[in-house]
C-alpha cells in the first residue's frame, strides 16, 4: 500500500481550573476555548492517519498556569476526521481539510458562521478576552518588554 498525505482535524478544549487570586475588567469567569487543529499526516490508510492524527493531538496537550494564577488545561475532546489529499503539500494554498455538513436550508448563514468562528466582536476585545488562557510566564516577560 503507497504512502498518502491526509490533513487530520481535532478538536480540544482549554479551560482554566479553581479561583483566580485576582481578576481584571478582561476576565470572564465563563470562558473556555475549543481549538480545531488540521496537521499533515503521512499515512497508508484514513484509518491509519485518524490513528497518528490523534495520536498527535494527545501528545500535544499541555497544562500551565495563567496569569490569574488558574491551571489551565486542555482536553482532547475525543473527535477526529481526516482528509486525503489529491495534491502533495509542497505549495501554498493546498487544501488540507474538508467537511460537507448536512444543514438545514432554515438555517441562517449568521448562524453558520457564529458556530464555526464564534460571535461577530471587536478583534481587541477577543484578544482581551483570551489573555485567561496565556501562561503567566509568558505573559510576564511581555509585560516586561512593553515596560
Amino acid at each position: 500500500m503507497s504512502w498518502k498525505w491526509f490533513g487530520v482535524k481535532t478538536l480540544t478544549r482549554w479551560e482554566a481550573i479553581g479561583k483566580p487570586k485576582s481578576i481584571d475588567e478582561n476576565f470572564d469567569a465563563d470562558a473556555t476555548l475549543i481549538e480545531e487543529r488540521v496537521v499533515l499526516i503521512k499515512a497508508r490508510s484514513f484509518d491509519e492517519a485518524i490513528r497518528k492524527g490523534e495520536k498527535e493531538a494527545k501528545g500535544n496537550l499541555s497544562e500551565y498556569k495563567n496569569f490569574y494564577g488558574q491551571k489551565i488545561k486542555q482536553r482532547y475532546l475525543e473527535v477526529c476526521d481526516a482528509f486525503e489529499l489529491f495534491d502533495e503539500p509542497n505549495e501554498n494554498g493546498i487544501e488540507v481539510f474538508s467537511l460537507i455538513e448536512t444543514v438545514s436550508k432554515k438555517v441562517k448563514d449568521s448562524v453558520l458562521i457564529e458556530n464555526k468562528f464564534g460571535k461577530d466582536q471587536n478583534p481587541e476585545s477577543f484578544a482581551k478576552k483570551r489573555e485567561k488562557f496565556w501562561g503567566a510566564e509568558l505573559l510576564n516577560k511581555v509585560i516586561t518588554k512593553l515596560s
